[in-house]
């Protein structure tokens, strides 16, 4: 996805739109590792040069195949990024403007290459978690031998519940003068 400089010149104060598929599938199982597959990129948006610079404005479309984070079972992750990037010439001359963008990509050679951005951002967005829809649906966690996986609340609840069990030492003498004194009675 490059797009010679010279050809968004001449379509300068207007947007230059697009529609494009990409497939980047090897790239990014490359990049990380837990990419189990990745769908035909789709790309939509404009590129606008204005002042030496270039704002690419789009937004990608694809589903990328992640391991579940209990049982490691394949879970298609549909992604929809929304993508602005601003490409410059001349760094300086960009900044001299009234309101810069923080993050400028300096272009190299004379063609923007959105794979670059498209790719970064994809692996940005990752989710830290993927279930599968019947591990959503189930309250059941992963167990082994002398081991189990449990939610945040059924922690607190039987940590409630060890606490309460508990008498506290300092106590304990009291319990037993107290049954002591019911026996004689």
């Amino acid at each position: 996805m490059k797009w010679p400089l010279k050809e968004l010149q001449e379509h300068r104060g207007e947007p230059h739109y697009f529609s494009r598929t990409i497939d980047r599938k090897s790239s990014l199982m490359q990049r990380n590792n837990e990419i189990l597959a990745v769908s035909p990129i789709k790309a939509e948006g404009f590129l606008l040069y204005e002042n030496h610079s270039v704002l690419a404005n789009f937004r990608i479309d694809l589903t990328i195949t992640l391991p579940s984070s209990r049982s490691l079972e394949p879970v298609d992750v549909p992604m929809q990024i929304a993508i602005e990037e601003v490409y410059t010439e001349n760094e300086s001359l960009y900044l001299e403007q009234d309101n810069p963008v923080e993050v400028v990509l300096p272009l190299e050679g004379d063609e923007v290459d959105l794979v670059p951005a498209i790719e970064d951002n994809i692996l940005l967005n990752l989710p830290l978690q993927v279930y599968t829809p019947e591990e959503l649906e189930s309250d059941e966690m992963p167990s082994g031998a002398d081991w189990e996986v449990v939610s945040e609340e059924t922690f607190a609840r039987k940590r409630q519940e060890e606490k309460s069990d508990q008498i506290d030492p300092r106590l304990a003498g009291l319990k037993a003068l107290l049954e002591d004194e019911e026996k004689t009675e």
